[in-house]
């Protein structure tokens, strides 16, 4: 499972002085991945899964391979039965939770995430009930820095254990899945898309995704007919998002709570586990 050609390197020496079939699941592309060296590796490697379509497609047309598989992150069950959140009206007592749950990291989400936080400050004037909550890594440890200090902004640092994410969730109204808008940065990371995005979905919360169009997590989303997809960098059409959930907040429960039975078969840790099991066992 490899985000760097080093990684997949190593993995390449220990299967050659061992003698074993070499399996490799790309999690995320980068330019180093199309250099003679790694394509070489990718060619002859006994199997070869890519994490979205998108990202299959792209590594069929370099390797003229036809055999490549997709596995990503899937949605364990609690996440399907998770309880619903709060309804209007909104107040100090019952706030309305925007969340992002992820490692800030300034590739992937700057030229982006400002604008978010920009948003929650302005509607926040007026609308003291607005919480943007944050949770997760922060790289580097200036990134953000001020920005995080504004009005109805708390970044509540890693989440341990692990299944504390399963409580935050619970009480948050809403996710955030920002992408740059950087074209250098997400031409490199637009064939992935986050590893909680199944969670997220089968939670039943209503998702903004905020980032370009190309995004595998746009796609994904457009392709179950799910989220508010917003994919031209302004900072008042993030506040008229946010407000249009606001203020129809029921409906879009409605609409986002009904999972249907093809997105819990797809997205299902259980039915990911099982196609792990059959590409293992695949002769």
């Amino acid at each position: 499972f490899i985000y760097s050609t080093k990684c997949l390197v190593y993995a390449f020496w220990i299967a050659k002085k061992r003698g074993i079939p070499l399996y490799v699941h790309i999690a995320d592309h980068s330019p180093a991945f199309e250099e003679n060296e790694i394509l070489s590796i990718l060619k002859s490697c006994e199997r070869l899964i890519c994490i979205t379509k998108h990202m299959r497609s792209k590594y069929e047309k370099i390797l003229d391979r036809k055999d490549i598989e997709v596995l990503h992150n899937g949605a364990e069950s609690r996440c399907f039965s998770m309880e619903r959140p709060t309804k209007p009206p909104f107040s100090a007592k019952n706030p309305f939770r925007l969340c992002f749950l992820g490692g800030l990291f300034s590739h992937l989400h700057g030229n982006c995430i400002e604008d978010v936080l920009e948003a929650i400050a302005v509607l926040s004037e007026n609308m003291r009930w607005l919480k943007f909550d944050l949770y997760g890594q922060i790289q580097p440890n200036s990134f953000l820095s001020e920005e995080l200090n504004k009005s109805g902004v708390t970044h509540h640092g890693i989440v341990m254990p692990l299944n504390k994410k399963y409580e935050i969730m619970k009480s948050s109204n809403c996710f955030l899945i920002p992408s740059s808008f950087n074209s250098v940065n997400n031409e490199n990371y637009r064939y992935s898309f986050p590893t909680k995005l199944p969670e997220l979905i089968a939670s039943g919360r209503p998702i903004i995704s905020y980032g370009p169009s190309n995004t595998a997590t746009n796609r994904l989303l457009e392709g179950y007919y799910l989220g508010t997809i917003i994919n031209q960098r302004s900072v008042r059409t993030v506040i008229d998002s946010l407000l249009n959930i606001i203020n129809n907040y029921e409906k879009c429960l409605h609409e986002t709570c009904s999972i249907s039975s093809k997105i819990r078969n797809n997205l299902s840790a259980e039915r990911m586990r099982d196609d792990l099991s059959l590409i293992l066992n695949r002769t």
